[in-house]
C-alpha cells in the first residue's frame, strides 16, 4: 500500500500568516494606541494644525520699528531670508537696549556707495541704517544715539561690524563720519573674504 501523498498548503496560506503576525506585532507596539482603537471600532480624534507662527528670528522685537521715509522698504527686507544674520542679531540686541527705527536695509538703497563705484554693503544685504534712537532723530545732539554707536562699534551686540557711520568722530575703524552720515547710524559687515569693507 502506497503512503499518502503529502498535503500541499493552500495557495496564499503563507501570506495570510504573515499578515496576521504583522497586525499582531503592530497592535502590541507601544506606539500603536491609535491603531488598537481603530481595530476596536473607535475612530481616532483628528486635530487640524493651526496656522504656523512666523519664525522668531524674523519677528521684529518690541523696540524695533521701520519707516519708508528714506525711500527704502526695510520692514519687508527684515523678513527676508537673504538678510545677513549678523544684521538681524545686531538689531535685536540694539532694540533690547533702545527704541530704534530702521530707515534702510537693502530695497531702495543705491547699488554703489554714494560718489564711488564701490558696491554698498546694503546691496549685499549686509548693512542697516537707523534714523531714530529712543524716539529722537539721529543727530549730533542725540546722546542715546551716540552711546549706541559706541556700543555697536565695540561689538557689544555679539557681532563685530566692519563699519559704523555716525555724526561723531570716534577715531579709527570701525567708526567713521562724513556729511552723508549726520542724520543716521550706518552699520555694515564686510564679507570675510573682503579686505577692509565697503559702505
Amino acid at each position: 500500500m502506497l503512503p499518502p501523498a503529502p498535503r500541499r498548503p493552500a495557495p496564499g496560506g503563507g501570506l495570510a500568516v504573515l499578515v496576521v503576525v504583522t497586525i499582531l506585532a503592530a497592535l502590541a507596539a507601544p506606539h500603536a494606541k491609535a491603531l488598537r482603537g481603530l481595530v476596536a471600532g473607535d475612530l481616532p480624534t483628528i486635530t487640524l494644525p493651526g496656522r504656523p507662527a512666523p519664525p522668531p528670528a524674523t519677528r521684529p522685537p518690541a523696540g524695533l520699528t521701520f519707516t519708508n521715509a528714506a525711500g527704502c522698504r526695510p520692514a519687508s527686507d527684515y523678513r527676508s531670508p537673504r538678510l545677513d544674520w549678523r544684521v538681524r542679531v545686531l538689531l535685536v540686541a540694539a532694540a533690547d537696549r533702545h527704541r530704534i527705527r530702521v530707515s534702510c536695509l537693502r530695497t531702495g538703497h543705491s547699488w554703489y556707495v554714494k560718489g564711488t563705484r564701490r558696491v554698498s554693503n546694503h546691496s549685499l544685504w549686509r548693512a542697516v541704517d537707523v534714523d531714530r534712537v529712543d524716539g529722537r532723530p539721529v543727530s549730533p545732539s542725540n546722546a542715546a544715539a551716540r552711546q549706541l554707536a559706541v556700543w555697536i562699534g565695540r561689538g557689544r551686540a555679539g557681532v563685530q561690524p566692519s563699519e559704523v557711520g555716525s555724526p561723531w568722530r570716534f577715531g579709527g575703524r570701525p567708526w567713521f563720519t562724513d556729511r552723508g552720515h549726520q542724520g543716521h547710524l550706518h552699520v555694515g559687515f564686510a564679507d570675510p573674504t573682503q579686505v577692509g569693507g565697503v559702505r
